[in-house]
């Protein structure tokens, strides 16, 4: 069968197999780069998942100090939780299904339903001890779980890149930890500056919370710094926010140790406790306004990295189409080279079968089929030279 196929047509077959090993390469390049991209764009839905949550959680925590101290700002507050609720409900019902999420923000919005039936309604009759535990229980059980579900289901938790990857973590982990360290910290002063009871337990319980805050505070600023030291140009986005916060929560231990732990019963009645509730809000802020930053330049960095992969992508297939167009053009030139000659060598051979010597093969090439020209030719001349020494 290959060997009568004219000469056009074993190119191309030729072509088709040499081509079927690129194509398989192709094709497993474009599927590694496709899974590159659908894998970062899946972490990008992570991350537009947890900005809600995180402004709910940082309302929540903020709302639980106002509470505690009586602010006009608790109602307020309360107004912008159920917001941040329905900011997050609207992003789960587009990544809910996927990020399984569903069963966990509802949980949240049942719980927070509840705490405020059960508890803030009641506020007159509730125990800030109660309050705290209400709280921390929303916190604990519902919203940091939600994020790291989050984090998991979108597989922002296998992020391949270092720069990229402590910035998720503290995304994820560190930071909204660190934020309800500090919150729990501010609570629980708040608690034992209205009630005075229970004393020295109380403060062994601030003073296990400051103990966890400062390891907690060391994991955020060595995972920047390694994303720092990585990439260089994450340094100006966040060596300064990291060294501001650094020294907010350095201020706000020093400041708790100082005035709260190493008070005796007589200096309580001294404390401003709106002064100090503010002070903590403050570093509370900082927590998240080092967040941001950080949740920033994670998208930033995700970003990039989805947008390189498009790239290479679209770089791999131009390549090899205009391969595969030069390959197209080349078979059909040497195609063309072969079969034009041998159809004229054809046309002399059979005018020459016909008696007719009077028209010669005009190919100059020095390759095979100009020899196979040369050899026609000079046959032909021996054949005239035959006819004339008859005809003498």
């Amino acid at each position: 069968m290959f060997r009568n196929l004219k000469v056009g047509g074993k190119l191309i077959l030729l072509g088709i197999v040499f081509s079927l090993p690129l194509a398989v390469l192709l094709f497993l390049l474009i599927k590694e780069q496709n899974i590159a991209i659908d894998f970062g764009e899946n972490e990008r839905r992570g991350v537009e998942y947890i900005n809600p949550v995180r402004h709910l959680l940082h309302d929540i925590q903020k709302h639980q100090v106002a509470f505690l101290n009586g602010a006009i700002e608790a109602s307020a507050l309360e107004k912008q939780i159920e917001e941040d609720i329905r900011s997050a409900q609207e992003v789960d019902g587009r990544y809910g299904k996927e990020l399984k999420t569903n069963h966990g923000l509802a949980g949240l919005v049942e719980k927070w339903s509840t705490t405020k039936s059960l508890i803030l309604r009641s506020s007159s009759n509730a125990k800030p001890e109660n309050i705290n535990s209400a709280y921390d229980d929303i916190v604990g059980k519902s919203i940091l779980p939600l994020i790291i579900q989050a984090g998991d289901t979108s597989q922002l938790i296998l992020d391949p890149d270092l720069d990229s990857y402590y910035a998720m973590d503290n995304v994820v982990i560190n930071l909204p930890v660190l934020g309800q360290l500090i919150a729990q910290t501010n609570a629980h002063v708040a608690d034992l500056i209205l009630t005075h009871e229970n004393m020295e337990s109380k403060k062994q319980l601030i003073s296990f919370l400051l103990a966890r805050i400062e390891p907690t505070m060391e994991r955020v600023s060595t995972g920047l710094q390694t994303s720092i030291n990585q990439n260089p140009s994450l340094r100006s986005k966040l060596s300064l926010p990291l060294r501001t916060h650094i020294e907010a929560v350095k201020s706000f231990d020093d400041m708790i140790r100082r005035q709260v732990l190493d008070a005796g019963p007589n200096d309580f009645a001294k404390i401003d406790l709106k002064s100090m509730s503010a002070n903590g809000l403050k570093t509370l802020e900082s927590n998240y306004a080092m967040y941001d930053v950080t949740i920033g330049v994670l998208d930033d960095l995700l970003a990039t990295r989805v947008g390189n992969f498009n790239q290479r992508r679209t770089v791999s297939l131009g390549i090899v189409s205009i391969s595969i167009v030069i390959a197209v053009l080349f078979i059909i030139s040497i195609g063309r080279s072969i079969s034009r000659p041998i159809a004229e060598l054809k046309e002399v051979t059979d005018r020459i079968s016909k008696g007719d010597l009077s028209t010669f093969a005009d190919i100059d090439r020095q390759d095979e089929i100009g020899q196979l020209a040369g050899a026609i030719n000079r046959l032909q001349k021996t054949l005239q030279g035959s006819n004339k020494m008859k005809a003498a």
